[in-house]
């Protein structure tokens, strides 16, 4: 039986200080696992690149090497062995030791240091939103209408100081690697102002990064989904095990239904959903409910179960699914409605403005 390592970043420690050098070097122990080979990996969004590798000898292995720049995010890989050592890794020495329990790294430089502030703002966020939380919580059922109010202040202010944290940090290091890389991080979680307001502080050397570079695709994919725009093709199974393409649909007015069978909430609109259908199906609307589960079964279960009797597709990918990138999907449900030439009317809409703007849209015809 393969042992196996699961190594997570909350579970790598990094201790002591190192000045800059011309190359970096890790020297690792290795005790109560077998591993025969390392090997360093880029993880910044890029391509993933082997920028070095070593065989163990005895419990020991020493890895050299140069990084372009402060620093670059990467993995320790272990032949035969699941999970890796995530590493910021800068031109400096540094101290590995690896157990089957996890990994703890000894070297830290300026990138380090500087991921630790950018770090120290979120948790400072997190500390105030769970204390207002918690005391929210304890107002449940006084009904003290300006106690929340004032709780909802407090925390609205706590987010806005700690994103203006955030952008002066990035903008004191405009062309820092780690800038780049913390927005890149956090950029699935961002709206699409946000995300261009913190890519715009960067400078020119951390845009050329790779996670610069990924963080213009997904500014990139934002403009395609402007209305207007012909929204991405895809195809999908139906239930019956039958494909369809989006494009392929003919019909007036398409609405794009993201969903899960498996997230409860993201149900709550079918059965009011299955109303709108047979409303407007008639004048030449379809729904191509797009779900985002890995269970078949579940899936299945829940179209029969809601009654959704138009037309359903999933690739059984969950949140991994190619779509989810396309469409920069975040929340669930979410709703896009197209024209017939599959070009964008409106996006990113809940049920009740889905609703509202096909009335407007019906009402608009019959005034013509």
């Amino acid at each position: 039986m393969k042992k196996v390592i699961l190594l997570l970043l909350s579970g790598v420690l990094f201790g002591g200080t190192c000045l800059a050098q011309d190359g970096y070097t890790i020297s690792g122990k290795i005790r109560g696992i077998s591993i025969t080979k390392v090997f360093v990996v880029t993880a910044d969004f890029g391509r993933v690149d082997t920028l070095a590798s070593t065989l163990v000898e005895g419990d020991k292995f020493i890895l050299r090497g140069t990084v372009s720049g402060e620093a670059r995010a990467v993995n320790l890989a272990f032949a035969g062995v699941e999970g890796q050592v995530p590493l910021l890794l800068e031109n400096i020495n540094y101290q590995v030791s690896v157990t089957a329990q996890g990994a703890a790294i000894e070297g830290e430089g300026p990138a380090v240091k500087l991921w630790k502030e950018f770090e120290r703002i979120g948790h400072d966020y997190a500390v105030e939103k769970n204390r207002a939380e918690a005391e929210y919580k304890a107002l449940e059922g006084e009904g003290n209408a300006a106690k929340v109010e004032s709780l909802q202040f407090r925390l609205d202010n706590a987010y806005k100081q700690s994103v203006l944290k955030t952008q002066e940090l990035i903008k004191a290091n405009a062309d820092n690697y780690v800038s780049a890389y913390i927005i890149a991080l956090n950029m699935a979680a961002d709206d699409e102002a946000t995300l261009r307001a913190k890519y715009e502080l960067l400078g020119t050397s951390a845009r050329a990064t790779a996670p610069g570079k990924a963080i213009a695709a997904m500014l990139d994919r934002y403009g395609k989904l402007i209305e207007g725009e012909v929204v991405p093709n895809f195809t999908l199974m139906k239930p019956d095990g039958n494909t369809f393409t989006l494009h392929g649909l003919p019909a007036k007015w398409k609405v794009i239904h993201f969903w899960a069978a498996q997230q409860g909430s993201s149900r709550q609109d079918n059965s009011d959903l299955v109303k709108f259908y047979l409303q407007y199906r008639p004048k030449g609307l379809e729904i191509v409910s797009v779900a985002l589960d890995e269970s078949a079964a579940m899936w299945k279960q829940a179209i029969g179960l809601d009654g959704m009797i138009w037309t359903n597709g999933s690739d059984l990918k969950g949140m991994e699914s190619e779509i989810v990138r396309l469409y920069l999907v975040r929340d669930l449900p979410t709703y896009f409605l197209l024209d017939a030439e599959n070009r964008i009317v409106a996006r990113n809409l809940s049920f009740p403005e889905l609703r509202a703007k096909m009335a407007e849209l019906t009402k608009k015809k019959k005034k013509k």
